[in-house]
């Protein structure tokens, strides 16, 4: 594809590809949701994320990325230890006007659903001024992150950090892809058991014109 040939690398824990102007589904969640020896086991998934990622294809990186994620997200989905901070309306809120914020002016926000201990976020980066950033869905989420844990450590009248540093991210391409990513973004709710319809959710969120494709029939 095009994309590849523009595609920016970071590498910190994860990889992350940012090419600029790309629909993107973001992960991230709250500081200690997870267990060390969680962390643990999916280091060893992500080190053979790395090492077979320098000589397989791209097809082949993505369903192994999609291996340490779906763990990754079953484990929050669970919800057995760690912070629960964002059941809190208050603390919630703030979450979502942050992602709000942004659209229109870095993103295109297509749907987003803030759970318990993280959150996921579907949008197409605006590419507006940021041909000189490598990273600019990082710098992008390091403002949200930043703005939303100090206005949450402010209502929970607590100190240190709120969320965990790195994020899961992944590019999304064609058509196809981006309807499942919206749909399953919405359903998480559903599917961890807490609601049985995800319109009964109250932090998920739908662009209008997409909505109707993905009621609840």
């Amino acid at each position: 594809m095009p994309v590849l040939q523009t595609m920016a690398y970071y590498k910190k824990h994860l990889p992350h590809w940012q090419p600029a102007g790309a629909r993107y589904f973001i992960t991230f969640r709250l500081g200690g949701s997870l267990p060390h020896k969680v962390i643990q086991e999916l280091q060893l998934l992500r080190e053979q994320f790395n090492n077979e990622g320098k000589t397989d294809t791209i097809s082949e990186q993505q369903k192994l990325q999609r291996k340490v994620f779906q763990k990754y997200e079953n484990l929050l989905d669970k919800a057995d230890s760690g912070p629960l901070w964002l059941r809190k309306k208050g603390a919630a809120s703030i979450v979502e006007n942050s992602l709000h914020f942004y659209n229109d002016k870095k993103y295109d926000l297509y749907a987003y659903c803030i759970m318990p201990n993280h959150v996921h976020i579907v949008f197409k980066h605006l590419d507006l001024g940021t041909k000189n950033d490598k990273y600019p869905i990082t710098t992008l989420l390091q403002s949200i992150k930043s703005y939303s844990a100090l206005e949450c450590n402010k209502i929970l009248k607590r100190t240190g950090s709120f969320w965990q540093s790195e994020s899961f991210d992944r590019v999304i391409r064609g058509q196809d892809e981006l309807e499942n990513t919206i749909r399953y973004t919405l359903e998480n709710p559903v599917k961890a058991g807490l609601v049985q319809q995800w319109e009964d959710w109250s932090y998920n969120y739908c662009k209008p014109e997409f909505i109707d494709a993905f009621k609840t029939k």
